[in-house]
């Protein structure tokens, strides 16, 4: 039995088993995740509350508009009743008139530009609205997605898993543990191919002696350098 080439599959099948499980997590969190949803029905929220604003709004000028039309005709029944003939109250009453002509037709204006701001607000809502289901439609099929993807992902972990049981069964005791170890403590990489007379995982180049003993069946030849186990194919 060839001990680096072993190791070097088996460095190979837990390289492949850490990026399926990393890419389980992501979709695991991906699919927990509703930040997109959130951010529309957020943007929904706030057309509605806009909505309602102008809807009050316009519902407030139209009183005060309701309540000055009944103050003017109450003024020029008074005006023009014939019961008052003071001529100071008389002017009083026309300066009054006056005044309120002025309000009404102000507060008509102010009136058309709410209505335009309630349409506005009326036709945000709606994008909105469509804007939050198409969310929801796109969170529902990117869902199915993901879940296919993982069902792949999960069975072909456990693939891996099953080559890598049977592989540690070939394997000492003592070089499993050995390799455990350097993968803990070398960031998941606990062999290194000699790609052109160098160690992949440190670039620093394999003296002759090193690159013979990698290739021997029974040494654990080791970068000098980063200390991984080395293999030659």
């Amino acid at each position: 039995m060839n001990l680096s080439f072993s190791l070097y599959r088996l460095q190979t099948i837990d390289t492949q088993r850490q990026k399926i499980t990393q890419r389980i997590a992501q979709i695991e969190a991906d699919l927990a995740s509703d930040e997109a949803i959130q951010a529309c029905l957020k943007a929904k929220e706030q057309a509605e509350q806009e909505l309602k604003q102008a809807q009050s709004k316009l519902r407030d000028v139209a009183q005060q508009v309701a309540a000055k039309r009944m103050k003017l005709e109450l003024n020029q029944n008074q005006l023009f009743g014939g019961k008052i003939r003071n001529p100071k109250d008389l002017q009083d009453l026309q300066t009054e008139a006056d005044f309120l002509r002025k309000s009404i037709q102000e507060l008509e204006d102010l009136q058309l530009e709410v209505m335009l701001a309630l349409e506005i607000a009326q036709r945000t809502l709606e994008e909105a609205e469509q804007a939050y289901q198409q969310c929801l439609s796109n969170k529902a099929t990117q869902g199915s997605l993901l879940l296919g993807e993982k069902h792949q992902l999960e069975n072909d972990l456990a693939g891996l898993n099953a080559q890598r049981e049977a592989l540690i069964q070939t394997l000492p005791s003592d070089v499993l543990a050995h390799y455990e170890s350097l993968l803990k403590t070398k960031a998941g990489k606990a062999v290194a191919a000699i790609i052109e007379e160098s160690c992949e995982s440190c670039g620093m180049t394999i003296s002759p002696a090193d690159m013979q003993a990698a290739r021997s069946p029974n040494i654990l030849a080791h970068c000098k350098t980063c200390g991984r186990i080395l293999y030659k194919a």
